[in-house]
């Protein structure tokens, strides 16, 4: 729901919030209110304190950023799911650092895809166009790939190419260039489809 008046629309999902109660006492189900929250998107930076959702008497709690899809933050800006996915980097490069010593290559390749590769892929359409600036923390992707085929080069790409590893802006335009082709190959089949049944 979206409104330009923050009165207009505390009153539409107050409303929204009482018809939800009501479908909910008619198929005798109840909500967890401790972890019911809702965020307020604004590109305006401003949360107003005034803005109060109620649910059945209980007051649903308001916070700055969720987790759907990854950590969703109310500026939009990704950086939570960011700094989330950091952590999980560095414990990761943390992995390959001490196990180079001691296993082969391919071994620490099979890590990277466990431990790295799952969380750089998840749900990159979204934030992979985000600001450099954001996205500048999962650099560690550069880390990760020196321990596994350490070089003296400054240019990572001989070793990226070896290892058959796309890096991460690389990744994040090969996976939109790969849903557009879906897109483009679903509408026309559609559009084949409808002419074929047309002409029959």
């Amino acid at each position: 729901m979206s409104n330009s008046c923050f009165n207009v629309l505390r009153t539409t999902v107050n409303l929204k919030q009482f018809k939800i109660d009501n479908w909910l006492r008619a198929n005798k189900l109840s909500p967890n209110y401790n972890k019911t929250s809702f965020m307020l998107l604004n590109s305006q930076k401003r949360n107003p304190t005034s803005f109060k959702v109620i649910r059945n008497n209980h007051s649903i709690s308001s916070k700055d950023n969720l987790k759907y899809l990854g950590v969703l933050d109310n500026a939009l800006s990704w950086k939570p799911h960011v700094q989330k996915m950091k952590t999980q980097l560095s414990r990761a490069c943390g992995v390959l650092s001490k196990l180079k010593h001691y296993t082969t290559q391919s071994v620490l390749e099979v890590i990277y895809n466990s431990l790295i590769h799952p969380y750089l892929n998840y749900s990159i359409l979204n934030w992979g166009r985000a600001l450099n600036a954001t996205i500048q923390p999962l650099k560690l992707q550069n880390k990760a790939i020196k321990l596994i085929r350490p070089t003296k080069q400054t240019s990572l790409e001989e070793p990226f190419q070896h290892l058959n590893i796309l890096c991460l802006p690389k990744l994040t335009l090969c996976l939109q260039a790969n849903s557009c082709t879906l897109i483009t190959k679903n509408c026309f089949q559609t559009i084949l489809m409808t002419i074929l049944f047309q002409s029959a």
